[in-house]
């Protein structure tokens, strides 16, 4: 059993339908400004789990508008032995009734027994604001799926532990023995309070026909429900002052890790996931850690989605790793009338080299994938022109989002990425055609660029600077040692004005005005044919004199 589709209508901030097509994918992640509605997609899929309960109804503020004459709908499509199977949950001032094409699913309906089903695999739900109670209670619900299933295979699965499935059929079998025992003795005694209290009735009531007879209950000893009801777990926590805490003691992000790291260690001990039909939703994980266990987070849930459907809403570009490539992905953003898929894994074309990229990326910038939650992007290759954007930026109070890629390889890997999106971005890269290289050096960096080039997209635009940024905007060679420092300087130093001038006209070109050709003082131009390229590097490639090794300078 899979959810394909989910869609809410009249469901607190969704006053229109709201759908959302999920892809065979392991791991699902929705971004979104605040108040747009992950969290309450999340909680309307929990909601549709929920058993109804005869007179309680939903509580009004779950109305759009808080209007009870609306009727909301949750429509959850599944895939169940490779057939679509559309269930809709509706509220119409109720505790809520289940439908099929429009006729109320109940006993004797021919989809009861699938409904039942569904329900029973209703899937765990972990919010920021989970009482200590509602945490115990979702870890016992955990043992006692544990529990089930375990009981479950004693009794169906012939392949089962002989040892242990015998002691539980013999014991299955001795309990109806002994209340039988037990039932004989009381039923003479039951037999003359019977006697004895017609009697009493004859006479008060002078009818001889009187007759109440006591017969003490029928058994069939017990069932797995019965041994599940009677057990119970619990968590508690250990330190060096104080052992057997309760979990309830400690603060919100370790009860919540607690729980968290409880479903992948589980998983791991084959316990939970693979076969089962639940799946797990949580609502911004990342809320109340710290940043180093933010980065932990990350590792666990990707353990956890590679067994289990894991469907959280985030705000934190850390739990988007897209180097984890044994799980697959999908990314959504959530917009007031739509979610946008920015990305899935399972069309990526992403080789080794991206995989690796991307990882030491994560490792450098663990923020590096904040560009999900942007929709302005720019891919810089160095820290020169990283740090003049963010100034700028600033200055400008723009909403962009910068990618310093560290290398034109990288880049690749970067609009790879993007190119998923569907969104405009731009690439600001160094031409890198240094008269000082040999002729190898030379050829490899154009075929870097034209690399670059063949991955554009029609929204996307390509600036390159030629030899690099620092002699594009006037600074001549500059030591790596001294980039940053140096372009730093520039952006804070009035008496260096006419250089950030020549800058930010560059950046006005690119991010205001948007023009396709751009001047002001700098030499950076806006690649619009991969020839842009050969004309740059074919006259050195071509000309015998060309320096046979690389030179520094300082």
């Amino acid at each position: 059993m899979r959810l394909k589709e989910f869609s809410v209508t009249n469901y607190k901030v969704f006053s229109e339908k709201f759908s959302i097509q999920f892809s065979e994918t392991d791991v699902v992640i929705l971004t979104g400004k605040n108040n747009t509605g992950k969290s309450t997609f999340l909680e309307a899929i929990n909601q549709f789990f929920l058993p109804t309960v005869a007179k309680t109804k939903i509580p009004v503020e779950c109305y759009s508008a808080q209007d009870e004459s609306k009727v909301i709908e949750l429509e959850a499509v599944f895939i169940i032995d490779d057939e679509e199977v559309t269930i809709v949950k509706k509220y119409a001032n109720d505790n809520g009734k289940f439908y099929y094409e429009n006729k109320e699913i109940k006993r004797g309906h021919e989809l009861k027994e699938t409904l039942d089903e569904i329900l029973a695999n209703a899937p765990y739900y972990i919010t920021p604001y989970m009482t200590t109670d509602e945490i115990d209670k979702q870890i016992n619900d955990i043992y006692s799926q544990i529990i089930t299933s375990e009981l479950t295979k004693l009794e169906n699965d012939d392949s089962s532990d002989l040892k242990p499935k015998q002691e539980y059929l013999d014991l299955k079998k001795a309990i109806p023995t002994l209340l039988a025992q037990l039932k004989s003795k009381t039923d003479q005694a039951l037999k003359t309070v019977s006697g004895n209290v017609s009697q009493n009735l004859q006479s008060l009531f002078s009818n001889q026909d009187l007759k109440l007879v006591v017969t003490g209950g029928e058994s069939n000893g017990f069932s797995i429900s019965d041994i599940v009801k009677s057990t119970i777990s619990s968590v508690t926590i250990d330190n060096k002052q104080f052992q057997g805490m309760p979990l309830s003691t400690q603060g919100t992000g370790i009860q919540r890790m607690s729980l968290i790291y409880i479903f992948q260690n589980l998983i791991e001990q084959g316990l939970l996931g693979a076969k089962q039909n639940k799946m797990l939703l949580i609502d911004e994980p990342e809320a109340f850690l710290h940043p180093e266990a933010v980065r932990a987070l990350s590792s666990s849930l990707y353990a956890i989605g590679s067994e289990m459907p894991l469907i959280i809403s985030t705000h934190s570009p850390v739990l988007i790793d897209l180097s984890q490539n044994h799980t697959s992905i999908q990314v959504f953003r959530i917009g007031t009338s739509k979610a946008v898929e920015l990305y899935q894994s399972s069309s990526s074309v992403f080789d080794l080299n991206d995989i690796t990229n991307m990882k030491i990326l994560n490792y450098v910038d663990s923020y590096i994938n904040e560009f999900f939650f942007a929709k302005d992007i720019v891919i810089v290759e160095g820290d020169t022109e990283y740090i003049a954007l963010k100034h700028y930026i600033k200055d400008k109070k723009l909403s962009v989002h910068v990618i310093r890629a560290r290398g034109k390889g990288t880049i690749c890997s970067l609009m790879k990425i993007l190119n998923q999106f569907g969104t405009p971005y731009c690439v600001i890269h160094d031409v890198d055609n240094n008269v000082k290289y040999e002729q190898k050096t030379l050829k490899a960096q154009l075929t870097n660029c034209e690399n670059i080039y063949n991955l554009k997209m029609d929204n996307t635009r390509i600036y390159a600077s030629i030899v690099n940024f620092e002699q594009a905007i006037g600074l001549g060679d500059v030591a790596d040692r001294k980039k940053t420092a140096t372009i730093y300087g520039i952006m804070n130093d009035d008496a260096k004005i006419t250089i950030k001038d020549s800058i930010y006209s560059f950046f006005d070109g690119v991010f205001v005005n948007r023009k396709t050709d751009i001047t002001g003082g700098v030499n950076i131009m806006q690649v619009t044919s991969a020839n842009h390229y050969q004309e740059l590097f074919l006259p050195l490639i071509d000309n015998e004199h060309v320096a046979s090794a690389t030179e520094d300078t300082d």
